[in-house]
Order: structure tokens, then C-alpha cells, then sequence
């Protein structure tokens, strides 16, 4: 899945906004799990180049859409100040998922016998973290498009080549690439960035809702019935905010036995 990291730390934020940001944050999870159960490997046969065929090309606006808002929400997350304290998280969430994402492939690489790929995608994090700016977006955007090709090989989703790790890459890689060259100056407004972001989520989901109704359609294919399952468990949405709220206060008391259900 293409669930991010705790994109919106709410434990720094005043109780108005840190509901809102939960909220956030769990619909974003939400679909980025709806994507990688769709292009996992032994889903994808189910779909992919399968009626009713507009579910592929609404799939793909789905990611694309997905890596956006991600890239907003983590600007949003690093909003707390300069351009110059949002691109060094940026740097070194784009370090972290090109070091994850390398470990899986040389991994994966290495069981399967390709001495060649392997050859090119062993790096530590050591020699990750030397590489500066574009060197280090480029470096990168190669792992990224070694980890695009391997996800549908067998075995690779095993040793954790999965889309959701090309995913995260991909959209670290996105905002890196945007506050690269922004100039150090310029002032980043949490809240404006909050506000377009629900507006952006509310499509997204809009945009789940509909693929709905293609799921429901291939519950009739081979395999198709897994698929789906696993899809309509994908679609729960966690209310950790809730939890969030609640947390601190006393359990209420437990209510008192009812009868048995016959």
C-alpha cells in the first residue's frame, strides 16, 4: 500500500487543528492502501487489461492524484518555518526511502541471481546520505525506476519490492525536486496548505468512491473475489482521531451485563 509514514504529526499542533490533520492523515492511508492492494502482483491479473478497461486508466489518475496530495501533506507536515528546514526533512525523507527501497532490491536482486541489477542498486546508507541535490534526486529516480520494473517479478513483494514502496519513493523524489531550488526566504503557511489539502482529499476520495463500482464488477473474474475483499478492507477508515481526543480521560464504567443473544 501506499500508506506514508505519519505524513502529519499532530502532537505539536494546538487541539484545534491536530483533529483535522488525524483526519487527514487517516483518508490518505485509507487510499493509499485501496493502490497497493490494486497493484500487487497477484492482484493485478484480475484487472489489468480486463473489462470494464476504464477502472486501469482511472487507476492511474488515482495514483497520480495520490502522489500530489502525499507531497502536499508532507509540505504541510514541514511548515514551520523557512523553505530551508522543509528541504532538509524533504532530503532526508527522500534518503531514508531510496535507502529502503535499495535493500529490498539488492535483496531481491541478490536470491534471484541478477549479479548485474544487484551490482547497481548495492548501496549503503552511508554512500545515500554523500549524495547531494540533484545527484541524490537522480540516484533516486534510477532506484525508483529499478523498483517500478522488479514490483511484478515473483518473489519481489516477498523481499519488500512492492508498489507502495515505488509509491513512496516516487513522491519523495516529487517534493525534494520542488524545494530544491526554492529560494531560502520564501515563508511556507501551514494552515492555506491544511485548507487546500482537505479540498484535494475530498476528490481523492470522490475519486475511490467511484472505483468503487468497477471493483464490485470484478467479483466474477478469476481471482476476482479476493481482490475485492481485500480492496472493501483497504477502504476502512480508522478513527484514530477519535482516539486522539479520548486520550487522557478516564474509562467510563462498564455497563452492566445484558442477557445472553439467543
Amino acid at each position: 500500500m501506499i500508506a506514508p509514514n505519519s505524513l502529519l504529526d499532530a502532537n505539536c499542533l494546538p487541539d484545534t487543528i491536530a483533529p483535522m490533520k488525524l483526519r487527514l492523515e487517516n483518508q490518505l492511508r485509507m487510499v493509499g492502501a485501496c493502490l497497493d492492494v490494486a497493484y500487487r502482483s497477484e492482484y493485478q491479473p484480475t484487472w489489468n487489461g480486463k473489462p470494464p478497461l476504464d477502472f486501469g486508466v482511472e487507476m492511474l489518475q488515482l495514483k497520480n492524484a495520490y502522489l500530489a496530495v502525499t507531497a502536499k501533506a508532507v509540505q504541510a507536515d514541514a511548515a514551520t518555518g523557512s523553505v530551508a528546514e522543509a528541504k532538509a526533512l524533504a532530503e532526508s525523507s527522500l534518503e531514508d526511502a531510496t535507502f529502503v527501497l535499495t535493500r529490498a532490491l539488492a535483496l531481491h536482486f541478490r536470491r534471484t541471481g541478477d549479479l548485474s541489477r544487484h551490482g547497481t542498486v548495492d548501496m549503503t546508507r552511508t554512500e545515500i546520505g554523500d549524495l547531494r541535490a540533484q545527484e541524490l534526486v537522480n540516484r533516486a529516480s534510477a532506484i525508483r525506476d529499478f523498483g517500478s520494473a522488479a514490483s511484478g517479478e515473483p518473489g519481489a513483494e516477498g523481499r519488500g519490492v512492492t508498489p507502495a514502496r515505488v509509491l513512496e519513493l516516487t513522491a519523495a523524489i516529487d517534493r525534494f525536486s520542488g524545494l530544491m531550488n526554492a529560494p531560502r526566504s520564501q515563508i511556507v503557511n501551514r494552515g492555506t496548505i491544511l485548507k487546500d489539502l482537505e479540498s484535494d482529499l475530498a476528490a481523492l476520495l470522490n475519486k475511490v468512491a467511484d472505483l468503487d463500482d468497477f471493483v464490485v464488477q470484478f467479483e466474477v473474474a478469476e481471482g476476482g473475489w479476493a481482490f475485492v475483499e481485500a480492496w472493501r478492507r483497504a477502504r476502512i477508515i480508522v478513527d484514530t482521531a477519535a482516539t486522539h481526543r479520548n486520550a487522557g480521560s478516564q474509562p467510563a464504567p462498564a455497563p452492566a451485563p445484558g442477557p445472553v443473544p439467543k
